[in-house]
């Protein structure tokens, strides 16, 4: 669950509606100056379904140490390697090209994804049993999924530009969706051959500015669905679902504009 503080309350976006919103943003792209050929359905299909594995734990909320609903960025990593993994699993039924790019995506999280740099990175030495289980036993998956995939689609350029790309998806949603505090992101794929930093001015809670602006037009907007739960802290788990129950879930607007 991604949580943010209102003023009277919480907004709470699943993982898999910020997800819809990152597949929205990479359909988006196609369509602008850097977009054209660069977004294939499989890496379309894996910004959509990239975060499936918080789903089941989504309809189960939690809160932390202080009452306060949980945030996905306080996941325990044996949690997270367990159901990140056989979300992979899930995704590579459907379309095996996205779950080796979703795959990347799990890799990169334990690994500094691989100098790609927006987030916080989480420090290597940090990384524990579990996570060293994780990327070992996602090479080996994706060694078994070079057999049922196009070896263009893999091949490094592409599958570099790929990796890339879902990353700044994932970046850009959650620039608006969370409230993401960032000034840049990249290497980002831009034109053939061509990598470059992506410029983030916040304009709003919302809202920020883009220099270079990868989509057509003057601005993007693109709807996410969220609850707002009202209330300061909750008692237990067992509480904050009961607040959530009837709740309406609604869509704000998320909105990106040129820098200039």
């Amino acid at each position: 669950m991604i949580v943010r503080r209102d003023a009277d309350g919480w907004t709470l976006v699943r993982q898999m509606d910020h997800a819809e919103h990152c597949g929205e943003i990479s359909r988006a792209w196609r369509s602008g100056p850097f977009g054209d050929g660069a977004v294939s359905i499989s890496l379309e299909y894996a910004a959509t379904m990239h975060d499936l594995g918080w789903a089941e734990v989504d309809e189960q909320p939690e809160v932390d140490g202080q009452g306060r609903p949980r945030n996905f960025t306080t996941f325990d990593e044996a949690r997270h390697a367990a159901f990140y993994s056989g979300a992979v699993r899930t995704i590579a039924r459907t379309d095996k090209l996205a779950a080796y790019l979703v795959s990347l995506h799990a890799t990169g999280l334990y690994s500094r994804r691989f100098a790609w740099a927006g987030f916080r990175q989480m420090d290597w030495k940090s990384v524990g049993d579990d996570g060293r289980e994780l990327l070992t036993r996602e090479r080996a998956f994706r060694a078994e999924l070079l057999r049922s995939v196009e070896a263009a689609d893999v091949e490094f350029e592409s599958a570099w530009r790929s990796y890339m790309l879902l990353e700044t998806f994932d970046y850009l949603s959650l620039l608006t969706c969370f409230g993401l505090e960032s000034v840049a992101c990249g290497p980002v794929p831009t034109l053939p051959g061509q990598f470059e930093q992506l410029c983030v001015m916040r304009v709003g809670p919302w809202e920020v500015a883009l220099d270079p602006f990868p989509f057509a037009g003057d601005r993007l907007d693109v709807d996410v669905v969220f609850a707002h739960v009202a209330g300061d802290r909750f008692e237990s788990d067992a509480d904050l679902r009961r607040r959530l129950e009837g709740i309406r879930r609604e869509t704000r607007k998320t909105t990106y504009r040129p820098a200039n």
